[in-house]
């Protein structure tokens, strides 16, 4: 059906495309809708929402609602579970088209699922892509900057976010399900999204004097913390607190950004009632989510990561938890999205030249940008004392190739912007780009080489 959208926008005026588009999208939802017979209202359905962290939630939240022993279901950008059979998301899309989620969200239903996760985008929320989808539940985990070529400022980015809250008291609940609302109250947005009704608000912190004041005055049913947070190249150990006990963790999972993905997923599985020590146990077995903050292990003496960091925020958020743990330099392999937020750009340049000790700017997805024009804008942000530590280097592989070389016993490089994706964008086109693959074999190439 999208290719229809595609064929009608390129034969009639754009102007009267735009007037048109939003009864489009409306249609295609409530037909879905139809034609699968309403999905939604067979399960528990949980939403999860935010810029970043949003895929690895919900694969953790997939794991933690498993424990309960019941049939779970997920939609999320990297992959598709339908109870206990997963499969790439090969679209490079968060919230698929209206039709194939429905679609989805039935054959999990029929599957005698009893829980579906959903990662809900922006822009997914504007285009009705989850229009008719009864949410039980709703996740947020944190708002930056992002997608602001179509929302245009930070408040309609946020009040889109907003509106997948709304629903949880915006229809009738034909379901009797407990309506649990989950927000990461770190973020400064996080009282607003508090705002909205919901049988129980669960809020998640890593506790700090500016987390109480961000979460003061706001309602809450509890509070879940993360206490003697451990980081290292191996993993994270930290404590669980609640109102009445501690939890201690052990988990494979990589870097302070992933304690709060771990913390939203335990607050779903405790408003549902699943056993806190089987939720921890799921954590301690999560190594991480394909191609989010994932070692590439193939015996080099140096730590090779791959990650999707898009934003600065989460650049930044990656960068600092690889600085604490990396035993010797941290090198960073990274560009900028074409036909994307430009603003962003030299703030992304800015951040890997103030965290990471040897930065390489290079192509991500172009789509039809000049490549060269998106990575002068990165480099623009670069202050002055740091350009030295900077390489400009257009084709992907030679600048990760470079990196590779650059790195000794000790050091971690880091890859990001496309993370678990099988292809890219460039000039319009799409080329096969597996990323984690390319990498593998270039460690094997090397492991060869000094044989």
């Amino acid at each position: 059906m999208d290719k229809i959208l595609k064929l009608i926008k390129k034969v009639i005026p754009k102007p009267i495309f735009r007037f048109i588009q939003p009864y489009y999208h409306f249609f295609m939802a409530f037909t879905g809708n139809i034609v699968y017979r309403f999905p939604g209202y067979k399960m528990t359905v949980i939403g999860v929402t935010g810029t970043n962290g949003k895929s690895t939630t919900a694969d953790i939240l997939c794991g933690v609602l498993k424990a309960s022993g019941e049939k779970v279901g997920m939609i999320s950008t990297v992959s598709i579970e339908i109870a206990g059979r997963r499969i790439d998301n090969v679209t490079d899309r968060t919230t698929l088209g209206r039709w194939k989620t429905h679609k989805l969200l039935r054959q999990m239903a029929n599957a005698g699922c009893k829980y579906a996760v959903v990662e809900v985008a922006s822009e997914g929320i504007a285009w009705y892509r989850i229009w008719g989808i009864p949410f039980d539940a709703a996740i947020f985990t944190n708002l930056t900057p992002e997608h602001l070529n179509y929302h245009k400022t930070m408040e309609n980015y946020k009040n889109t976010k907003g509106k997948l809250f709304k629903k949880l008291k915006s229809s009738y609940n034909w379901k009797k399900t407990k309506r649990v609302s989950v927000v990461n109250a770190d973020d400064t947005d996080a009282n607003y999204f508090f705002g909205f009704k919901a049988d129980e608000k669960y809020a998640y912190e890593i506790p700090s004097r500016t987390a109480r004041a961000k979460r003061k005055g706001c309602e809450c049913s509890h509070v879940v913390k993360a206490m003697n947070i451990v980081l290292s190249s191996d993993g994270t150990d930290y404590d669980i607190s609640t109102e009445n006990h501690n939890y201690h963790v052990r988990t494979g999972a990589l870097g302070k950004f992933n304690v709060y993905n771990e913390l939203a997923a335990f607050c779903v599985g405790w408003g549902y009632g699943i056993d806190p020590e089987k939720m921890v146990k799921v954590l301690a077995e999560f190594k991480g989510t394909k191609g989010r903050a994932e070692k590439i292990e193939k015996g080099q003496n140096f730590d090779l990561i791959i990650d999707y960091a898009v934003t600065p925020d989460a650049q930044e958020a990656l960068y600092s938890s690889l600085k604490k743990i990396s035993k010797g330099k941290l090198i960073s392999v990274f560009g900028a999205t074409g036909d994307r937020d430009r603003a962003k750009r030299p703030e992304m340049g800015k951040v890997a030249a103030e965290l990471t000790d040897v930065v390489i700017i290079t192509d991500d997805e172009t789509y039809t940008e000049d490549s060269k024009k998106i990575i002068e804008e990165v480099y623009a942000g670069v202050p002055e004392s740091l350009k030295s530590q900077v390489k400009k280097i257009p084709d992907r592989l030679d600048a990760i190739k470079e990196a590779m070389s650059l790195a000794k016993k000790g050091d971690t490089v880091v890859v990001t912007g496309i993370g678990h994706q099988k292809s890219r964008n460039m000039g319009g086109k799409k080329i096969t780009w597996d990323e984690r693959q390319i990498l593998a074999g270039l460690l094997k190439e090397r492991k060869s080489a000094k044989k």
